[in-house]
């Protein structure tokens, strides 16, 4: 049997590219892509030596020279990494709008697991959000120094997207790739592409409509190491990086133990076969993960190709049947291709940052109850009533009507009134020209007097 494809019948995508565009942009980086992970590199520290008797010191102009040698080595760091710097700085602020738009959204993912309906849902939701953030911080005078005073104007985007990775997908990459599994358990597709793997792997070459040379053991080792690097990463472009490789790779071999050239046709079996002896369930995953979340402005290009064949060579082995010739992509992938390429690269209207902000930290008893707070969804004409009944469903509180909601800023607590409206409230403390640490908490209603206005002569929030 086979499951080649014909020329009529491949992906349909523009075969004249040449291969490998990104070949400069891979060699020159990809040290630093295989070196990403979920976690930060950190030098080890450095050991103090003992420290000797003699009193020496070292001459002024010794000293001075010393400072100027590590003024230098300060200065190699590129006004990229500096301006990714202080955006993913920013976005651990959470006196700032940005910072509390990005803390609130990533903690409100990873404590409401339920709150999307498929892996796809959940992936086009975090993909939207980098964009309209990207959007936001384009025009925003929370950047100091300004973008477009580092970076130039044609690189902003770039810089912008690089910066959201670290500030969105980095923190969320754990719990993404967790619910992406649960998705696929769940619904059964690991358990049939498993068997499936397994079946694939059986087969030799020819069976699956592979007639060009094939990497060996070794070479199919490297590619999987590969792989396994590429789990690593949460930056989707830096994935896309690591494919590309991988598919150099298959064609190099292909081509220097034929001494022929070869074409898309060709390559999808090959591809399909090194993949089912890689024999990694998560490849599924991560090609969903690279093709929701990578920037729809490399979707065009060779990245955008390669992807959609690693994805038809996985619908192969999914779709693969014994007793039946399937030697053409099943018309449901065809369309599940055309329906995403065109989702993905046509602009359309996106959900302004007002749709992501509608999340509220609210501690449980204390300020700083951090492990047991939640992140609720809150719209803007939420009143603090059906908050109030919100987190009693949360919190699993008993006796809901001796709980109420408070507003600690300015060391100072203040209950809110039933008929206020918290995400109003938030939004005024942020607005104003100095910025304020606050809380809002849910805790038990004391005896004591409550409802303390500001200090200072700060007006009363609490008013509606």
């Amino acid at each position: 049997m086979s499951i080649s494809t014909s020329s009529s019948d491949s992906l349909e995508f523009d075969r004249s590219m040449p291969l490998f565009g990104y070949e400069a942009d891979t060699n020159s980086s990809l040290e630093d892509y295989e070196g990403e992970s979920d976690q930060e590199t950190m030098a080890p520290p450095i050991k103090s030596k003992k420290k000797r008797s003699s009193s020496f010191v070292l001459p002024k102009l010794v000293k001075s020279q010393l400072q100027k040698v590590s003024g230098v080595f300060s200065s190699f760091m590129t006004p990229e990494k500096r301006m990714v710097r202080r955006i993913a700085e920013l976005s651990r602020d959470k006196c700032t709008y940005f910072g509390c738009l990005v803390q609130d959204y990533v903690s409100f993912l990873q404590e409401n697991k339920e709150c999307h309906v498929s892996s796809t849902d959940m992936l086009q939701t975090i993909r939207q959000f980098m964009t309209q953030v990207k959007n936001y911080l384009s025009q925003s005078s929370e950047l100091d120094p300004p973008i477009e005073s580092l970076i130039p104007e044609d690189q902003i985007d770039v810089v912008l997207e690089k910066a959201m990775h670290k500030c969105i997908l980095k923190p969320l990459k754990g719990h993404v790739e967790a619910m992406l599994k649960d998705f696929h358990m769940a619904d059964g597709s690991w358990k049939q592409l498993k068997e499936n793997l397994q079946l694939v792997r059986q087969r030799n070459p020819q069976e699956l409509g592979v007639f060009a040379p094939t990497p060996d053991f070794v070479d199919v080792e490297k590619i999987k190491v590969k792989f396994m690097t590429m789990q690593k990463m949460y930056s989707p472009e830096k994935k896309v990086m690591l494919l590309l490789r991988v598919c150099k790779l298959i064609y190099t071999v292909m081509e220097n133990n034929s001494g022929r050239m070869y074409g898309a046709d060709d390559f999808l079996p090959v591809l399909t076969y090194v993949i089912a002896q890689c024999d990694m369930l998560e490849l599924d995953t991560e090609i969903e993960y690279m093709m929701e979340l990578l920037d729809p402005s490399l979707l065009h290009g060779e990245g955008g190709y390669y992807l959609t064949s690693a994805y038809g060579a996985l619908s192969l082995i999914k779709n693969f049947q014994e007793e039946q010739a399937a030697r053409l992509l099943s018309s449901e992938t065809r369309d599940t291709l055309r329906q995403w390429h065109k989702r993905r690269t046509t602009n359309r209207t996106i959900p302004s940052v007002d749709d992501f902000q509608n999340y509220l930290r609210v501690a449980f008893q204390e300020v700083n109850s951090g492990c047991t707070g939640k992140t609720l969804l809150v719209r803007p004409y939420i009143t603090t009533e059906d908050v109030c009944q919100i987190c009693a469903e949360k919190f699993k509180v008993g006796d809901p009507e001796e709980y109420s909601l408070f507003l600690f800023v300015d060391e100072t607590w203040q209950q809110l009134a039933e008929d206020t409206y918290p995400q109003k409230i938030k939004a005024e403390l942020h607005s104003r020209p100095q910025p304020h640490i606050f809380h809002f908490v849910y805790k038990r209603i004391k005896n004591d007097p409550y409802g303390v206005i500001f200090q200072n002569g700060e007006e009363d929030l609490t008013t509606s």
